[in-house]
């Protein structure tokens, strides 16, 4: 049997044990640690694990109850076929679980968010958007880049050969050896080379490959879809923290991303957060303010009536 790595590394970066909810038959699993209400579930983007969360884990998990989990298909979640409210609805399950909790999302995991906020206000204790994506810079994106490379981001893997002879799946895997060194040393300490495992073990399975590689065409499908909900959509009133990354990013991206998440901000009734110094990555490039951020939620729940 295969070691269950990001177990293993969270045990001993800060006490994180297993635990798991049954989907209809299928298993979706998480890492917890902590106590205290209420929790702080955090939700990774596209194509990356929860593992890149690590120094977040294990700087909260002292003074909160901390829940990682594994969407559909990653780590040791039961697979299952993507779709946009199948990854909403297994968000709203981990939410039931765990009671109302400050729920905190990068880029797709960020957007997820908004959407179960929007579709269950009353699980939400409080949002921490870590450089969320956004439905209207994804068509962006569309608009801009060459005509190969959104043919490249709507194409789903074919289920006809294994997912490793696509011909994105090197990208994908280098790109993945180069995150886990990042994210290791954004931990520091004695357990480096064990959240390098852990981080590469979300890749070990054709499995696990095919999921990431669906995640984003299946999120480019569903763009016109989020723009619908998010125009019908009632914010819950609970403290709202959005942490925007700008290192790295083109004008002709930034300047409209900037626009649409101050309009989030606002329609959110939240505090935005630019940080200059940080890539898209920003909860590893700069952990601190993530955990800034989720303090300052816990501490203003109050003020909302939490």
């Amino acid at each position: 049997m295969t070691p269950d790595r990001t177990a293993l590394a969270f045990g001993e970066l800060f006490g994180g044990v297993r635990g798991e909810l049954d989907r209809g038959g299928r298993m979706l699993r998480w890492i917890e640690a902590g106590d205290g209400e209420p929790a702080v579930v955090f939700e990774a983007g596209a194509a990356t694990p929860v593992v890149g969360f690590a120094a977040c884990l294990k700087a909260l998990a002292p003074d909160h109850r901390v829940i990682a989990y594994d969407r559909a298909g990653y780590g040791v979640s039961d697979p299952v076929p993507l779709g946009l409210d199948q990854q909403i609805g297994d968000l709203i399950a981990v939410l039931e679980a765990a009671g109302p909790s400050i729920l905190v999302g990068h880029s797709w995991g960020g957007l997820l968010a908004e959407l179960a906020a929007w579709e269950h206000p009353e699980l939400i204790a409080g949002l921490v958007l870590v450089d969320p994506s956004h439905e209207s810079v994804h068509a962006l994106h569309a608009k801009l880049a060459p005509p190969q490379v959104v043919a490249e981001l709507r194409r789903h893997p074919s289920r006809s050969t294994p997912a490793s002879e696509d011909s994105r799946s090197a990208d994908l895997l280098e790109s993945a050896r180069q995150r886990a060194a990042q994210v290791a040393r954004s931990v520091g300490g004695d357990h480096q080379d064990q959240l390098v495992e852990a981080y590469l073990s979300y890749l070990e399975t054709d499995e696990q490959l095919f999921t990431q590689l669906d995640e984003v065409p299946m999120a480019v499908d569903h763009t016109d879809d989020i723009a619908v909900r998010r125009a019908q959509s009632v914010w819950p009133q609970v403290p709202v923290v959005v942490l925007t990354a700008t290192k790295g990013k083109p004008a002709p991206v930034l300047e409209p991303m900037m626009a649409v998440q101050n309009e989030l901000v606002a329609a959110a009734n939240g505090r935005h957060v630019v940080v200059p110094d940080a890539g898209h990555d920003l909860h590893v490039d700069r952990p601190d303010l993530v955990i800034q951020a989720v303090r300052d939620v816990a501490a203003g729940l109050d003020s909302h009536g939490g």
